[in-house]
């Protein structure tokens, strides 16, 4: 073979090569060679300057970076808004539908609306929000969702799957959205009452909703008083938290029959589990962990120490008799008290250390959290902190397989003396 018949055979194959990677090129979806899922993962370590400096680097880059920084909405009309950390945020009312108005394409980006105002004035909304379909999630709050709800239907979004209403003062508020919430594929719905909640049987109505068994439920009350009952919402919605596979449940007040009835009913159906009440290790929580499907735990323990030293014994007798061997459990978290003591913890050493070595021979848990509650006063030098659990030698043995973890977590109010199950204290 001459040369020249070489030279123009490396051209050809020089040129078809390039042409193949080009080709290859174009039909990435994506610049990184990756999977989309993984792309989206890494970019979602970088915050909102970094993603907007990547939607200037070349198309395919803005393609990929801006969905992502129009993620979330955030329309804000309180007299002094909190800062937002999302990237576009509005504080006005008429700045959302002004801006959806001028750049209706934009309006698809979104995905999570957050609108949140103490007044009811949502009309400005309803002429835009056409533009917003694939919203996956909407948060309102209590002012403005009846309303919103009434002239904004939820069929309109296909894609939704999240409701979250804020600030609730009254039971009969979510009577009133539910009244015209009729969305067939909603998943996921989060309540979040208000201090002042309240109550009363003449606004219980006389048909509950007509949804599909709800997935994922969140209840949240800051309502301090030792009379505050949400019994009433609890039955309203009961028919549709009946096949739950996410029960996350924070209060801040005593024994509560009423969360207790909602686990007892999903004890098939509950891969996670995070509730304020503190489960009794004689009954309930051996039925959750041995014949259910539970994945995910998290525990509240009780607050006095002498009562806490008690519980964490029983604890370790409870997961001894598991057979773990066999158990779906992947992560277990302990929620403790931010006036859990030093001297307290030294006493429990032997407890804790018991329970980690049981909690440590689990073949298929992956990890054990400690969920330190912060105090909204501060810490104090005579009570635990996180660099104390961190470096405890009670919790060595997991420490050695790589299993634990110390995590802040804040309080969700000033908590009663003791929170214990009814049928433990009627053990002691």
């Amino acid at each position: 073979m001459s040369n020249k018949y070489r030279l123009a055979l490396s051209q050809s194959l020089l040129i078809s090569g390039e042409r193949s990677l080009q080709k290859l090129w174009q039909d990435q979806s994506n610049p990184f060679w990756l999977p989309d899922d993984v792309v989206h993962l890494i970019l979602g370590y970088l915050d909102t300057h970094q993603l907007e400096q990547c939607t200037h680097v070349c198309r395919s880059w803005r393609c990929i970076a801006q969905p992502m920084l129009f993620d979330l909405v955030t329309v804000n009309a309180a007299p002094a808004p909190p800062r937002i950390m999302n990237f576009f945020s509005v504080h006005t009312r008429r700045d959302f539908p002004s801006f959806i108005l001028a750049n209706p394409g934009r309006g698809l980006l979104f995905k999570h609306l957050k609108y949140t105002t103490p007044s009811n004035d949502a009309a400005s909304l309803y002429a835009v929000m056409p533009y917003c379909s694939l919203l996956r999630s909407l948060t309102l709050s209590c002012a403005l969702a009846p309303p919103f709800l009434q002239h904004v239907s939820l069929q309109q979004f296909p894609l939704l799957r999240t409701l979250v209403l804020t600030e609730i003062s009254a039971f009969r508020i979510v009577v009133d959205c539910f009244r015209f919430v009729s969305a067939e594929l909603l998943e996921e719905l989060s309540l979040s009452l208000a201090k002042s909640y309240t109550e009363r049987s003449v606004d219980v109505p006389q048909r509950q909703p007509c949804l599909p068994a709800i997935r994922t439920f969140s209840l949240f009350n800051d309502n301090e008083s030792p009379f505050a009952s949400f019994s009433l919402l609890l039955d309203y919605l009961f028919p549709i938290l009946l096949r739950l596979r996410r029960l996350v449940a924070h209060t801040i007040h005593f024994h509560s029959p009423d969360i207790l009835r909602l686990v007892e009913a999903n004890e098939g159906t509950l891969k996670y589990l995070d509730s304020s009440e503190v489960l009794g290790p004689s009954d309930l929580l051996p039925r959750l962990l041995n014949h259910g499907v539970l994945q995910e735990i998290t525990l509240c323990l009780p607050v006095l120490p002498n009562i806490l030293g008690r519980y964490l014994s029983d604890l370790g007798t409870m997961f001894l008799n598991l057979n773990l061997d066999n158990s779906p459990l992947r992560r277990v978290s302990f929620v403790v008290s931010s006036t859990y003591g030093l001297l307290d913890l030294g006493q429990h050493s032997d407890l804790w250390a018991q329970l980690a070595g049981i909690l440590s021979r689990a073949p298929y848990l992956e990890m054990v959290t400690l969920l330190l509650e912060v105090p909204p006063w501060g810490q104090s030098s005579m009570f635990v902190t996180k660099n104390d659990l961190s470096v405890h030698p009670a919790f060595d043995v997991l420490r050695q397989v790589g299993r634990i973890e110390v995590i802040y977590r804040p309080s969700p109010g000033r908590k009663p003396s003791v929170i214990l199950p009814s049928e433990f204290v009627a053990s002691l």
